[in-house]
């Protein structure tokens, strides 16, 4: 979650946006059923590739504090996940998840890009071999999330930390190979012939869904990096929820439950109204108040339990 980073991307911000978004349109939409297909999975694995991209953010300079400061903001955000398990409802709660996965994975920023690819396709193995037998879906699959995290610190190295002429030539690369692997992996979520280790379907934790929802999220990634430069005007109100996505997730766990609960179970125009609510919300924050309360209060809170280098606590 993006809860305090060193600096604003804000194209990362308005990616981030857009995983918030789906995970209101699929937990609170009427959706068709070939629609559910194709989201099936890929709001909550961009979710977390993109918690892969800030750990990098993170851990630009990375020392002993960091690393420590990095498993103290995983079992917070896990702390506030069991906090929402009462009210999730219909809603599998992602920030569990989303923490253990960062603790587990905290000491990997430091490590160069080849230790990276290799973790990265060591956890597509290990997750394969677990899920594959699965015929049931798998709702966070940690080892799957394991390999989406690196994958993150991979789409970082490739499309943030370096920008002169030749990347930017590799940008262009990897997004049309990551095209043409999104065109194929979506086109066979509908196949059930698709072999147990290779489906590309939701919350499967396999290697076809895995390598699918990398490969989506550096389309999406590279498209927004560019929006958030050439349009930051238009993009603001993606990029100031995006900037607030642990408190906008929270915020629509418990509005969530109580709709559901009382109001309607899936109804595509209040999933709407409520995107374009919380799209206000974080407009007028960020304008009148700058960091989100969540944010704000877990970057306090890795502060006091794990203070800079040199300070007491």
């Amino acid at each position: 979650m993006s809860t305090s980073t060193p600096s604003r991307i804000v194209g990362l911000d308005i990616a981030r946006s857009l995983a918030i978004i789906g995970m209101i349109i699929i937990h609170m939409a009427s959706l068709l059923w070939s629609t559910k297909v194709i989201l099936s999975g890929l709001p909550s694995s961009l979710f977390a590739i993109i918690a892969g991209i800030t750990l990098m953010i993170i851990g630009r300079n990375y020392t002993l504090t960091t690393f420590m400061r990095l498993v103290a903001r995983g079992c917070i955000i896990i702390l506030l996940g069991l906090a929402l398990l009462p009210v999730g409802g219909e809603i599998q709660i992602v920030l569990v998840a989303m923490g253990i996965t960062m603790v587990i994975v905290s000491w990997v920023p430091p490590l160069n890009f080849w230790w990276k690819v290799a973790l990265f396709l060591i956890a597509i193995v290990a997750a394969t071999v677990l899920y594959a037998p699965q015929t049931l879906p798998q709702i966070y699959p940690l080892v799957a999330w394991i390999a989406y995290f690196i994958g993150g610190m991979l789409l970082y190295e490739i499309y943030l930390s370096n920008t002169h002429y030749r990347a930017n030539i590799m940008h262009w690369v990897v997004t049309g190979v990551s095209l043409i692997i999104a065109a194929v992996g979506l086109y066979f979520r509908f196949d059930p012939n698709v072999p147990g280790w290779l489906r590309f379907t939701g919350h499967t934790g396999v290697a076809g869904e895995i390598i699918l929802s990398v490969a989506v999220a550096a389309v999406v990634l590279h498209v927004c990096l560019i929006v958030g430069k050439r349009i930051p005007t238009l993009a603001y109100p993606f990029a100031a929820l995006g900037s607030m996505s642990l408190t906008i997730y929270i915020l629509h766990v418990l509005t969530a439950y109580y709709w559901q609960q009382n109001v309607a179970l899936h109804s595509t125009m209040w999933a709407l109204g409520f995107v374009i609510f919380f799209f206000i919300i974080a407009s007028l924050w960020k304008k009148f108040v700058g960091r989100g309360p969540f944010e704000l209060l877990v970057s306090k809170a890795i502060k006091v339990i794990v203070p800079a280098e040199g300070k007491k606590a």
